[in-house]
């Protein structure tokens, strides 16, 4: 049983796997010129680090509690970077988020601080476990949106918050209800237990972050050859397709012209990256992006859309026309990639969300078709799907 496992022992083992897992990511930080998502999650894996470190110091010694009172609030803040990064990723701002990790952490402390001569070794542990549902529910939320939201493998990712989102809510629900003593709460909520939930999710975590990473890497190279050549490619950078929406929907509803956002996304790129090689990767990036260049609605404006996504914006006259549209990019990008020798076929998903149907705000309609080509990676009808609410 696990709980029979040594409390030294298991804090060593998970130190170690942490420490290891961990300084892999910041130094590939370090070596490269990583952007804010990166540099946050380095954070997060630095602050669990830390965190093992400082439970190891109080397995190895009880009486310091220093580290206990350290050790909690270090787990509540790396949490909360991890999240911050997924935020970042999405392009979101951060300046609420922040206070609120920074106000959740030293709250932790203090709670330990004073819970200290009731509750001992467990001092702060109810606080803790409450800030750490909080904020690793929200980082699971923030990877099913957005960018992230567009890629299977955040989905990962999310997964991985959530997990640590339930098993803190029963954790909390058993420590108020039946104590930290109960042998029940010694065996599926002891800190061996955890320990050893922590190994798993952080080694799932580290290789998921890491894909993420470099697909961004990727996107950022893109985004240098867009901004160099959008005269020529008309593939906009994610900055300018999101200027060049808003003026064009401002425009259209002003004069009660329909508009369309067809977005086309191709899935499985880490994948192909692992299985064929980065070059087989960037290659199929390469031809898709021509694909859509070719068989894109004449006079209409696209532009990327996070990593593996191109947004285009045209004029709707009905849905089955905007319809037809999206299946001529589907049928284009699908016969271009399948042309590729040597290389996985990547998934192809298409969304389209008209302004009848979901408005004219543009973040919304970018939102809903991002989340419809999604649905069009798994949908058993059609690999083109159109939006029918604002909600999709």
């Amino acid at each position: 049983m696990l709980a029979d496992l040594d409390l030294v022992t298991s804090a060593v083992m998970t130190a170690l796997v942490v420490f290891v897992a961990g300084t892999v990511f910041l130094l590939e930080t370090v070596l490269r010129r990583d952007e804010a998502a990166g540099r946050a999650w380095a954070l997060g894996f630095l602050g669990a680090i830390l965190t093992s470190l400082l439970y190891l110091a109080w397995a190895a010694d009880p009486t310091a509690f220093w580290a206990v009172v350290a050790g909690n609030s270090a787990f509540v803040a790396g949490t909360g970077a991890m999240w911050i990064g997924c935020r970042l990723y999405n392009g979101r701002r951060n300046g609420l988020a922040i206070g609120m990790i920074a106000v959740l952490s030293a709250v932790t402390a203090v709670a330990t601080v004073l819970e200290q001569p009731s509750l001992d070794d467990w001092a702060g542990a109810a606080w803790t476990f409450a800030a750490l549902v909080v904020v690793a529910g929200a980082a699971g939320i923030e990877c099913f949106r957005g960018s992230l939201g567009g890629m299977r493998t955040a989905w990962v990712l999310g997964a991985v918050f959530a997990i640590e989102a339930v098993y803190f809510s029963f954790r909390l629900l058993a420590f108020l209800l039946i104590g930290p003593d109960d042998p029940f709460f010694q065996t599926w909520f002891g800190s061996v237990v955890v320990g050893m939930l922590t190994v798993l999710l952080m080694i799932v975590a580290v290789v998921v972050t890491s894909v993420l990473r470099a697909g961004r890497a990727e996107l950022r190279h893109q985004r240098a050859l867009a901004g160099a050549e959008d005269a020529v490619t008309g593939i906009l950078t994610e900055k300018r397709l999101r200027a060049a929406l808003d003026s064009l929907t401002a425009t259209a509803e002003a004069r009660g012209v329909a508009l369309a956002v067809i977005e086309v996304r191709l899935d499985d790129l880490a994948h192909i990256a692992t299985a064929f090689g980065e070059d087989a990767r960037r290659e199929a990036i390469v031809v898709w992006r021509e694909a859509v260049r070719s068989h894109a609605p004449l006079f209409s404006v696209m532009g990327e859309d996070g990593e593996g996504g191109i947004a285009l914006v045209t004029t709707a006259s009905s849905p089955s026309t905007a319809r037809r549209e999206a299946m001529t990019l589907y049928r284009g990008s699908f016969d271009a990639l399948g042309q590729l020798s040597g290389v996985g076929l990547p998934v192809v998903g298409v969304g389209v969300a008209l302004t009848e149907i979901v408005g004219y705000e543009p973040e919304t309609l970018l939102r809903v078709a991002r989340t419809s080509a999604v649905s069009g990676f798994s949908s058993a009808d059609s690999a083109v799907v159109v939006a029918r609410t604002a909600e999709a």
